[in-house]
């Protein structure tokens, strides 16, 4: 009777444990669907917080991009009011420049007229041309060209 009690108590274990072995596969088949459902969830989260990242830094560079271009229209700016200046200056010293040549023009010409009614006054005076060129300071070939003109 002990060795039949011994087989009856194995097969009812026998049995029990392969009834526990299906449950235990289905349940890690369910915790296993279930993990793997978290995880895809996971990797949805870290993917959202990685777009957020990168639109946050996006963002930052458009502002970064806007400021740079406000900073270079400035700078052009700045540059067209400073050739603007630069230009004023250069035709103010032109315009000097011009003025100072304008009025040694009319002191060369009133020069020359000096030196032209003065030969003419030497020469009515019966000097030489060598003596009017040594009074006047004058060379002689001047002095041939006012005698030749007048």
């Amino acid at each position: 009777m002990i060795p039949i009690l011994i087989l009856v108590i194995g097969i009812i274990l026998i049995i029990l444990n392969v009834k526990a072995i299906r449950k235990e596969e289905k349940s890690f088949n369910h915790i296993l669907e279930r993990e793997a459902d978290n995880s895809n969830k996971d990797y949805g989260l870290e993917i959202i917080a990685i777009r957020k990242d990168l639109a946050e830094t996006v963002l930052d560079l458009q502002k970064e991009i806007e400021e740079i271009k406000i900073s270079i229209e400035k700078l052009k700016d700045e540059s067209k009011k400073d050739d603007n200046k630069v230009e004023d200056i250069n035709l103010k010293e032109t315009e000097d420049v011009i003025s100072e040549i304008n009025f040694s023009n009319s002191l060369d010409k009133e020069n020359k007229e000096n030196k032209v009614n003065q030969v003419k006054t030497l020469i009515e005076q019966g000097l030489s041309d060598d003596e009017i060129c040594e009074k006047l300071s004058i060379g002689r070939g001047e002095v041939l060209l006012i005698k030749g003109l007048f």
